[in-house]
C-alpha cells in the first residue's frame, strides 16, 4: 500500500480497505488481512451500487436499482411536465441508471417492474392509481420515423449489452 501511496500519489483511505479472497481458506485471509492491517471482505459486497456475490436472478439483488428509480421519479413532478417533458427524463436518466447493471447481468425478472415505472411516469399514473396507456409500449419503444417516442426497450437493450460479452 505504501508502494501503491507513493507511485500513485494518491492518499490510501485506512478505514475503506478490505482484503478477501475466494478459494482460500479462512484463516489464511484472516492472517492476511491482519498483515495489511485492513477487515476481511465477505463474498457479498457492494461495488459501485451493484451487490457482488449475490445471485442477479433474485429480486433482492435488483432492490436497489428499484429503489433509486422509484426515488428519482418521487423527486419530480410528473404532473407539471408535458408528454415530451416526461419522455426526456425516462430517456435521459431512468434508462441511463440500470446501464451500469444491465452490461454484464441478466435482468429478465426486473425488467417488466423498470417498464412499468417508466410506463406510469409516461402517462402521469403514481403508484396508488394507474393511468390507462392508449398506446401499446412496443409502439412507444419504436423510433419516431415509425412514430414512436423512442423510449429504449430495456429488454433488448440489455441482450445487445450482453452480447459484447459473448
Amino acid at each position: 500500500m505504501r508502494s501503491f501511496k507513493l507511485v500513485s500519489s494518491l492518499k490510501v483511505n485506512f478505514f475503506k480497505r478490505k482484503f478477501g479472497a475466494i478459494g482460500v481458506e479462512k484463516k489464511v485471509v484472516e492472517r492476511y488481512a491482519e498483515i495489511l492491517n485492513c477487515r476481511r471482505l465477505s463474498i457479498l459486497f457492494i461495488y459501485l451500487g451493484i451487490l457482488i456475490g449475490a445471485n442477479p436472478r433474485r429480486e433482492e439483488t435488483w432492490k436497489r436499482v428499484i429503489n433509486k428509480f422509484e426515488k428519482k421519479l418521487a423527486l419530480w413532478k410528473h404532473k407539471s411536465l408535458s408528454f415530451s417533458g416526461r419522455v426526456c427524463p425516462i430517456n435521459s436518466v431512468l434508462t441511463s441508471l440500470p446501464l451500469f447493471f444491465l452490461w454484464f447481468l441478466e435482468c429478465l425478472l426486473v425488467y417488466l417492474k423498470i417498464e412499468r415505472i417508466q410506463r406510469t411516469f409516461l402517462w402521469g399514473g403514481n403508484a396508488e392509481l394507474e393511468k390507462i396507456s392508449w398506446v401499446s409500449w412496443k409502439k412507444v419503444c419504436s423510433p419516431k420515423n415509425l412514430r414512436g417516442v423512442r423510449v429504449k426497450d430495456l429488454c433488448l437493450f440489455n441482450e445487445a449489452l450482453l452480447a459484447k460479452w459473448r
